[in-house]
């Protein structure tokens, strides 16, 4: 259970110790709740392995949508990650983070998977199966490398096997991490009509960014329900606390952490940051 530590800052009786302090603990059922957030949400993965991060900075582009509209769509998750501490790619960058706006994104993702394109590439079968069981109208993957702890991509020599120079690890440290090399989110056409493009934004930024599963795996109130029964009404606020403490628990030190321990630390920044 998360401790919380803070002075005594009301006037001591007689008999108490002015440097006494107070343990004050998180509420139970708040931690279980923000733990079980987590859970649902993060990326399926073994405990020992980093979780999947940008670092490089992020560049967003769409297509599928007139100008105007698909510029509320990359303004909207630029802003997000650059709030959660990501940095953000210079003008005229190439997009690492694609929202597209599809007739039908499980249709333009079979037609992917059999032209063998570059935006599936790395995908294991499975990843593609399971891109195509989304249920709803939108999907989302990402692209990863796996890299040492300080960056390093691994050498490919001509028909060697890759080769990467890494670090000692230990239990508290992996000596590589996964970088996020770009994300794509695939939105049917006819599901954002008449729709909040800033809300819009908000799913993908959420989807994208740390690669969080869909609605299925949220809780009432999360971004990821933006396509559920119920839609924008309830969702005007965009991210809520909870995604939004998530996505910036993710992003908050450093990267080389098995997923055991990045998880403690994401669900201590969010029982912190929730009011």
């Amino acid at each position: 259970m998360l401790l919380v530590l803070s002075a005594l800052l009301l006037q001591p009786s007689p008999a108490a110790d002015p440097q006494e302090i107070v343990v004050t603990a998180a509420p139970a059922d708040k931690v279980e709740r923000v733990r079980r957030f987590v859970e649902r949400v993060a990326p399926a993965m073994p405990m020992d392995r980093p979780v999947a991060r940008f670092t490089d900075p992020v560049c967003v582009g769409s297509a599928g949508l007139p100008a105007d509209a698909g510029q509320t769509v990359i303004d909207g998750v630029s802003e997000i990650a650059l709030s959660v501490g990501l940095r953000i790619g210079a003008p005229g960058c190439a997009p690492n983070v694609l929202v597209l706006f599809v007739e039908d994104g499980r249709a333009a993702v079979r037609k992917l998977a059999r032209g063998g394109s570059s935006g599936l590439k790395g995908l294991s079968l499975a990843d593609v199966d399971r891109i195509l069981e989304e249920q709803g109208p939108a999907r989302a993957w990402g692209q990863i490398e796996t890299r040492s702890r300080d960056g390093e991509s691994a050498s490919r020599a001509p028909n060697e096997p890759p080769v990467m120079n890494v670090a000692t690890s230990s239990r508290l440290s992996s000596p590589v991490r996964r970088d996020i090399l770009r994300a794509t989110i695939v939105i049917d056409r006819d599901a954002v009509a008449n729709r909040d493009l800033h809300l819009v934004a908000a799913y993908a930024a959420m989807r994208g960014l740390s690669g969080a599963r869909p609605a299925a795996g949220a809780e009432a109130g999360s971004i990821l329900g933006l396509f559920g029964p119920g839609g924008d009404a309830e969702h005007r606020a965009g991210l809520s606390a909870l995604d939004r403490s998530y996505l910036e628990g993710l992003y908050a030190g450093r990267g080389d952490l098995p997923w055991a321990m990045k998880k403690q630390g994401i669900v201590a920044h969010m029982v912190d940051a929730r009011p």
